[in-house]
């Protein structure tokens, strides 16, 4: 079964402290995001974005659970 990215968000705020967990995500979506300017390949460069968004769309989650608490 696949977490959702709910899931993942909550997970993350239990793990590194609502302080931490969103920074963590943001940098992590900046690095990938990052890397793929340098890619060999369309096909690398195109996970990299995506990867990319899916942490930016949990660091987003992560900020608005952490403002409603």
């Amino acid at each position: 079964m696949t977490d959702t990215a709910q899931q993942i968000a909550e997970r993350a705020i239990a793990t590194h402290g609502p302080a931490n967990a969103a920074r963590l995500y943001r940098e992590t979506e900046a690095a990938y995001y990052s890397e793929a300017q340098w890619c060999d390949s369309a096909s690398d460069e195109r996970r990299k974005l995506q990867l990319a968004e899916s942490y930016g769309r949990i660091a987003a989650i992560i900020e608005q659970l952490t403002r409603e608490a």
